[in-house]
C-alpha cells in the first residue's frame, strides 16, 4: 500500500515537473512588438453590487498609456441594489470612453450582461476584467499587442491576488499563484485547462463564430473557461498567454471563510458541465494525489521510511513552482501559508468538490442552486 501511494505521488511530481516545462516555454516565447497604430479594444465588465469598487477600475482604465481613440470602456450593470450606476455615470461624465449599460429585467447572471456588451461593441478586440480589479496603465497595450497576429484568437492574461496583509490572505495569495500557474503552464504545453474571466481577451469574430455563451448561459459561472475551451477546440493553436508581468491584474482575496467557501463553490459548480477529459482528469488525479501525500506522511511520521524522500521531493517540487510563478506576479513566497496548504489542500477540495453537487451557495446577493 505505502508504494502505490508512492507511485501515485511520483506520477503527480512528473506532472509538477511538467508544469515547469510548460511555463519555461511561455517564458522563452517571443513578446510581440509594440506598435504606434494598435487594434482597438472594447473593454466590456459586468458588474453587480460594485460601488466600492468599481470607481476605482474606472480610474484605472481612464489613465491607460493605451491611445484614447483606440478603446472603450462598457460596463453592463446586472440589477445592481446598490448606487454602483450612479457612480458608474458620475465618471462616464469625465471620460468619454465610458459607456454603460443596463441589463434587460428578464436577463440575468454575468454571461448575459457580458453578451449584451460585446454585442455593442465598437471594436474588433474583446477585453474582459472583473469590476473590482486593478489593472496597470499598459494592460491594454500589452493585451492590445498578442492582436497584431492574425493567429491570436483568444488571450489568457495573469491574475494575482492583492495582499490584505492577513495570514488567510497570505494563505488565498499562494493559494491562487498555483491556479495561475497551471494556466500559464498548460498553454504552454499545449492544452490549456484554465482561463480567468478577470484578465481575458479574444476576437468579436471568433466569439461570435463558437457561438459565445449560448450553450451554457444557464451555468452562474464559467464564462471564461467555456469559452476558451470552444475557441480552442475550433483554434487548437489559437489560445495564447499574456507574458507580460506587468499585465497582470490584481483582484482582492476574500475577507472572510464563509465568503471564500461560496466563491470557490461557484467556481466548481461548472466542473460537471466541462467536456474536457483532460482537465477533468487531471483534476481528479491532483486530488488523489493529495491525499496519498497525507497518507504516506502520516505513515512517515509514524514510522519514518524511504517514501519519506517522495513526501519531501513533492513538497519541494511544488514549492519551486509556486515560488517561481510568484515572483512573475510580484508575490513573495511564504512558507507558513505554504505549508498550511500542503496539509488542508485535500480536505478543502473534498469540501468544495462535494459541495458543489449539492449545496446552494451565495454569491453578489443571490443565492444559487447546483444542478
Amino acid at each position: 500500500m505505502t508504494w502505490l501511494l508512492a507511485a501515485i505521488l511520483i506520477l503527480y511530481i512528473m506532472l509538477v515537473i511538467a508544469l515547469l516545462i510548460g511555463w519555461v516555454r511561455i517564458r522563452r516565447q517571443p513578446m510581440p512588438p509594440r506598435t504606434a497604430n494598435p487594434p482597438g479594444v472594447s473593454v466590456v465588465i459586468a458588474f453587480r453590487n460594485e460601488a466600492p469598487n468599481v470607481g476605482n477600475l474606472i480610474r484605472d482604465l481612464a489613465g491607460s498609456a493605451f491611445p484614447a481613440g483606440r478603446f472603450e470602456v462598457i460596463l453592463v450593470d446586472d440589477h445592481s441594489e446598490d448606487n454602483s450606476a450612479e457612480v458608474v455615470n458620475q465618471a462616464a461624465s469625465t471620460s468619454p470612453q465610458v459607456r454603460l449599460l443596463k441589463l434587460p429585467a428578464a436577463e440575468h447572471g454575468k454571461k448575459a450582461a457580458l453578451r449584451l456588451g460585446i454585442s455593442q461593441a465598437r471594436f474588433s478586440i474583446i477585453a474582459t476584467t472583473d469590476a473590482d480589479c486593478t489593472l496597470s496603465k499598459n494592460w491594454l497595450t500589452c493585451v492590445a499587442s498578442y492582436f497584431e497576429e492574425e493567429t491570436t484568437k483568444l488571450l489568457l492574461g495573469p491574475v494575482k491576488l492583492s495582499d490584505d496583509g492577513t495570514f488567510f490572505g497570505q494563505v488565498q495569495v499562494l493559494e491562487f499563484v498555483s491556479v495561475a500557474g497551471t494556466t500559464a503552464a498548460t498553454v504552454g504545453l499545449g492544452h490549456p485547462v484554465m482561463a480567468n474571466g478577470a484578465n481575458l481577451a479574444f476576437r468579436k469574430e471568433v466569439f461570435e463564430e463558437v457561438g459565445g455563451y449560448e450553450d451554457n448561459l444557464v451555468v452562474p459561472s464559467g464564462d471564461d473557461e467555456f469559452l476558451m475551451r470552444k475557441v480552442f477546440a475550433r483554434y487548437p493553436h489559437g489560445v495564447r498567454y499574456l507574458n507580460y508581468y506587468e499585465a497582470a491584474v490584481s483582484t482582492p482575496p476574500q475577507p472572510d471563510l464563509a465568503s471564500f467557501v461560496h466563491q470557490r463553490m461557484r467556481w466548481a459548480g461548472k466542473w460537471r458541465h466541462n467536456p474536457d477529459w483532460v482537465a477533468r482528469g487531471l483534476a481528479v488525479f491532483i486530488l488523489v494525489a493529495q491525499f496519498s501525500f497525507l497518507a504516506l506522511l502520516f505513515i512517515n511520521l509514524r514510522n519514518p521510511e524511504g517514501s519519506s524522500f517522495v513526501v519531501v521531493l513533492k513538497v519541494f517540487v511544488e514549492g519551486v513552482f509556486i515560488a517561481w510563478m510568484g515572483r512573475f506576479l510580484d508575490r513573495p513566497f511564504h512558507a507558513g501559508a505554504f505549508l498550511l496548504i500542503q496539509l488542508v489542500y485535500p480536505i478543502y477540495v473534498m469540501i468544495i468538490g462535494i459541495g458543489s453537487l449539492f449545496l446552494s451557495y451565495q454569491w453578489k446577493g443571490r443565492r444559487h442552486l447546483q444542478g
